[in-house]
């Protein structure tokens, strides 16, 4: 009988494992970077083509290697990191498996040119779907530049999984800048197709490695913390609790500069914050823990990501006590005696730069904290936090729809309403805590969640308007500029054309710096720095698809922005006006996320609550 079980074949081997490792360019990317941070590099350089997939190239100024080493480095488990299985509970690197080159050699075409310090002569290793073409000697400085062509090239399957340039590019930014985050004494470039993307300095401090990538006025909003317990340090920066929106947030967490990945550790932060923010709100932060290497198993996965505590419950719980610190220390919890346009304001936040440079003027948070494990943590610096506690627009209709004397007809057909709908005041319809509206019929009530009625009306509009270009927008009277992040200008570039056709006039300048000098007419966007930010973050995640998915993202996100809040107390004029353009709609029984606008109470359903049958 034939056997069924049988050896792979190294090339398949190869491959499998690479799968492991290299998912996309960001990977190739992340594996060739932390090597050049493990060598000692101090300039960085990545450069690429066609989002990654023609080419990855990253130049470094570290230590390089000897021939010998070089060649030995594409042998799989081939690593300068460790030597033994004891030193997996030691690991202070941000490589050590020995997967990184053979990875991505097997899938791809792979020049490695390299020189150390001590040698003059360097080495150019060429290597093709793994196997070896090319060896040379080559005469440069001391440092090492992979150069990475037709990723996937003999994988065609898993070229197909690729997402579109744009995205496989936001990630690989993204990648460059979390590493750019941990290692603030690193001079990062990122340059694809000629066009440097991000370009940061050496820095003192993660406040200015941040400043540098985010922008000033976002960095203001951010409040040190520390705390430490023996060997554990927890620091950084997070974001004071009038700055929290619904903005997709940056979340960096860092475990001995490792950038890394845990739920345990956002619910830490998330709880650290108790009623300082609303419980659906996350908060943006940029977290380091530093611990002993025996402390932390990162052994877990090949991309690194996911680590594994010893005692995942202290980590937890210091985590959350730093939050709760920092928060304390900051006088950043919200006074609830102080209202300003409905939001909660810090009343000791705008103080909070006074006594800073008291608290923090000592050495130890200067320089960074020296655990006793020697590992140093250099996040903690200054911080200079200034807010503005100006009130913002809350006016609830835009121009285009504020309620008149009477709505356009039904288009679809509505409920019998049992009132003259065309009185001025409908003593059958009423609201419940400025949120609901109840409306009498003849065979019970409805039940309208005001705010999802007034996004299910402007979705709707929106969309027409935009298909005839007629959407109305305002000139701002003090033109906002602002400087986004790589990730927010490759966004702003992809989008440009419908966020204009939405009524944004906008003038892209070098240096990633946008003005915006036309809004949408909504008047109840608010602040337009705030919005426009989480417009991107929201186009980025959700109009990747085609034309009609981009408007219709925007159109959701100017809808939900746009729309009357709840709590806000509506006249009878302005509730029977919401609910004739409700019912005009295409879709009255839905709004923009799937969810109902009106549930129906029957009579026989309440009579069986009270025991009528």
């Amino acid at each position: 009988m034939a056997r069924t079980i049988h050896l792979l074949d190294e090339n398949t081997r190869n491959l499998i494992a690479a799968g492991e490792v290299i998912e996309r360019p960001a990977s190739v990317v992340k594996e060739l970077v932390e090597n050049s941070l493990d060598s000692g590099a101090r300039r960085i350089t990545v450069e690429c083509e066609g989002a990654g997939n023609r080419l990855i190239r990253v130049i470094d100024d570290g230590a390089g290697m000897e021939p010998e080493d070089a060649e030995l480095a594409f042998s799989r488990h081939a690593t300068s990191k460790i030597s033994s299985a004891g030193d997996l509970a030691n690991i202070a690197t941000l490589g050590f498996r020995g997967e990184a080159l053979p990875s991505i050699a097997a899938v791809s075409r792979f020049e490695l040119e390299t020189c150390s310090a001590a040698n003059s002569c360097g080495a150019l290793l060429v290597v093709e779907g793994g196997r070896t073409v090319e060896k040379t000697g080559v005469s440069r400085a001391p440092g090492t530049t992979a150069t990475v062509r037709n990723l996937f090239y003999n994988v065609p399957a898993r070229r197909k999984f690729l997402k579109s340039d744009q995205t496989e590019l936001r990630h690989i930014v993204r990648v460059v800048t979390s590493l750019a985050i941990a290692q603030v004494e690193t001079v990062f470039k990122l340059i694809h197709e000629g066009r440097e993307l991000l370009s940061v300095a050496p820095g003192g401090s993660l406040t200015d490695r941040v400043e540098e990538l985010f922008g000033r006025k976002r960095t203001e909003k951010y409040l040190p913390v520390l705390f430490e317990r023996g060997d554990t340090v927890i620091g950084g920066l997070i974001a004071a609790p009038d700055s929290v929106s619904g903005v997709r947030p940056e979340q960096h967490m860092f475990i001995n500069r490792r950038p890394f990945s845990s739920r345990a550790v956002i619910h830490a932060v998330h709880s650290g914050y108790r009623s300082t923010i609303p419980d659906s709100a996350q908060p943006a932060f940029f977290l380091f823990l530093t611990l002993r290497p025996a402390e932390v198993d990162v052994n877990v996965h090949p991309a690194k990501l996911e680590v594994r505590f010893r005692d995942e419950g202290l980590v937890y719980s210091m985590v959350h006590r730093a939050v709760q610190e920092g928060l304390r220390s900051g006088e950043a919890t919200p006074e609830f005696s102080e209202r300003e346009g409905g939001k909660l304001f810090s009343a000791g936040a705008a103080g909070y730069a006074k006594g800073l440079r008291g608290r923090l003027s000592d050495s130890r948070a200067l320089a960074g904290v020296t655990a006793a494990s020697g590992y140093q943590t250099s996040f903690l610096m200054p911080l200079s936090s200034r807010r503005s506690s100006a009130a913002q627009d809350k006016n609830i209709f835009p121009a285009e729809l504020s309620p008149r004397a009477k709505s356009a007809s039904r288009t679809t057909p509505g409920p019998a309403l049992s009132p003259d709908t065309q009185g001025e005041t409908l003593p059958s319809i009423w609201q419940l805590h400025g949120r609901y509206i109840f409306v009498e019929t003849k065979s019970g009530c409805l039940v309208i969640d005001q705010h999802a009625a007034h996004e299910r009306v402007l979705y709707e509009k929106i969309i027409r308007d935009m298909s005839t270009r007629s959407l109305s927008s305002q000139r701002l009277l003090f033109p906002v500029t602002l400087q986004l992040t790589p990730e927010e200008h490759l966004t702003a570039e992809q989008f440009l054309a419908i966020l204009e056709q939405a009524g944004f006039e906008l003038d892209l300048f070098s240096g990633r710096t946008i003005v915006v000098r036309s809004a949408p007419a909504l008047k109840s966007l608010g602040s337009v720095e705030e919005y426009f930010r989480e417009l991107l973050h929201e186009l980025s995640r959700e109009g990747q698809g085609s034309a009609g998915t981009r408007h219709q993202a925007l159109a959701r996100s100017l809808a939900c922005r746009g729309a009357i809040k709840s709590g806000k107390e509506l006249a009878q004029r302005e509730m029977n006006e919401l609910i004739d353009q409700l019912f005009a709609t295409e879709l009255p029984y839905a709004d923009v996320h799937g969810r109902n606008t009106i549930v129906e109470l029957s009579l026989d359903e309440i009579d069986k609550r009270f025991g009528r049958t």
